[in-house]
């Protein structure tokens, strides 16, 4: 009786073993690019448009090899955009890689570690594109460490290829999908100017012209 026991406690440990080294290999990569993960890449990498609503691309910023080897991204964008009418000026970065290290960089993470400390927690803020879809993404205040510094709002979220979500387990949430994109937006905090918001205006216009550069992934599980 005690030689089955330990012939099933071994079985249990070696199941557990092996399925945390697959979720590990799978999270990072290591056996290799998923066919669909090529395919999303290439396919973000295609140009957008110049201009949309009131936006014109202004510039564009490069990761350092730092950066991407950190985020382990496949491909990426980050671009500045400016309004035409109003002057507000925003970054939006967009990514595309393995779930595991784009779910966990976060902004909470990258700007309190720098030149910025948080506000207040961060909220779901529901974004109406101009194709008709609703989106939730996280939106976050985050306020400067220096006085000739200005205060921030970054908003961000994840995508398999559909709906982008403010995921509140995204390394979870996403766990056993071919790729996982993520979008980051920061603008300087404006003031209101009636219930005008550069940001969601900005999102309005651009996840509509991003979505026919996404790729679904191949398979998702849910907690």
């Amino acid at each position: 009786m005690r030689q089955l026991t330990f012939f099933l406690c071994s079985l249990v440990l070696l199941a557990g073993t092996v399925a945390g080294g697959w979720y590990h290999g799978q999270t990072s990569r290591r056996w290799g690019e998923q066919p669909d993960e090529r395919v999303a890449a290439d396919r973000l990498e295609t140009p957008l448009p110049q201009s949309f609503g009131n936006w014109k691309y202004k510039d564009k910023n490069e990761f350092s090899e730092e950066v991407k080897n950190v985020l382990q991204c496949r491909a990426y964008i980050n671009h500045i955009y400016e309004n035409q009418q109003t002057g507000d000026v925003v970054t939006v970065a967009v990514l595309v890689g393995p779930h595991g290290p784009v779910a966990v960089h976060t902004p909470e993470i990258c700007y309190s570690s720098r030149d910025y400390s948080i506000a207040a927690d961060r909220e779901k803020k529901t974004i109406s594109t101009k194709d008709g879809r609703e989106h939730s993404l996280w939106q976050l205040a985050l306020e400067p460490r220096e006085a000739d510094q200005l205060p921030l709002t970054v908003l961000y979220g994840w995508t398999t290829g559909t709906t982008w979500e403010a995921a509140e387990h995204p390394r979870f949430s996403y766990g056993g999908t071919s790729h996982l994109y993520k979008v980051q937006v920061a603008v300087i905090s404006p003031a209101k100017i009636a219930e005008y918001d550069p940001a969601e205006d900005f999102l309005s216009s651009f996840l509509s012209e991003l979505q026919s550069k996404l790729v679904e992934g191949d398979h998702r599980q849910k907690n």
